[in-house]
C-alpha cells in the first residue's frame, strides 16, 4: 500500500468552488430572500388548545353524573319494586318477612317510625293551633 503525503502528493480538486466574496454578501442575500419568501404565519390562540382540555373534562364530568345517576335510579327502582312486591302479594305473611330482617333492620325501622310519629304529632299540633 502506498503512503500518502499530503503536503508533496497532487491535490484533487473536489469539483465545487464558491464564488468571490460569496461570503461577504451573504447575510444580505439571505435577508433579501427571507423577505421574499415571507409568508403570514398561522396563529393558533391559547383559547383553542384549552378548549380541546375543557371540551374534554366537561365530557368526563357528564358521563360520570349520568353513570352515577343511573345506577341511583336502579337501586331506588329495585327497593321500590321489593316494597311493591311485599306490600301486595299474598303469598308472604309477616312472620316470613320477620325471620328475614335483622335486628339491624329492625332497629332501623323503629328509628324511621319514631321519625314519623314525631313529626305527625309535631304537625296535628301546629294545625291546631
Amino acid at each position: 500500500m502506498k503512503k500518502i503525503d499530503l503536503e508533496n502528493d497532487e491535490k484533487i480538486e473536489s469539483g465545487f468552488k464558491i464564488p468571490d466574496n460569496y461570503f461577504d454578501s451573504f447575510e444580505d442575500r439571505l435577508m433579501q430572500r427571507i423577505s421574499e419568501e415571507e409568508k403570514p404565519v398561522k396563529v393558533i390562540s391559547l383559547w383553542q388548545r384549552k378548549s380541546k382540555w375543557i371540551s374534554g373534562i366537561a365530557a368526563a364530568v357528564v358521563i360520570s353524573i349520568g353513570t352515577w345517576l343511573y345506577f341511583e335510579q336502579k337501586t331506588t327502582e329495585n327497593i321500590e319494586m321489593t316494597q311493591d312486591y311485599l306490600t301486595y302479594e299474598a303469598d308472604v305473611t309477616t312472620e316470613e318477612i320477620a325471620m328475614l330482617l335483622t335486628n339491624e333492620d329492625l332497629t332501623h325501622l323503629e328509628s324511621e317510625i319514631t321519625e314519623i310519629d314525631t313529626q305527625t304529632e309535631n304537625y296535628i299540633n301546629d294545625y291546631l293551633n
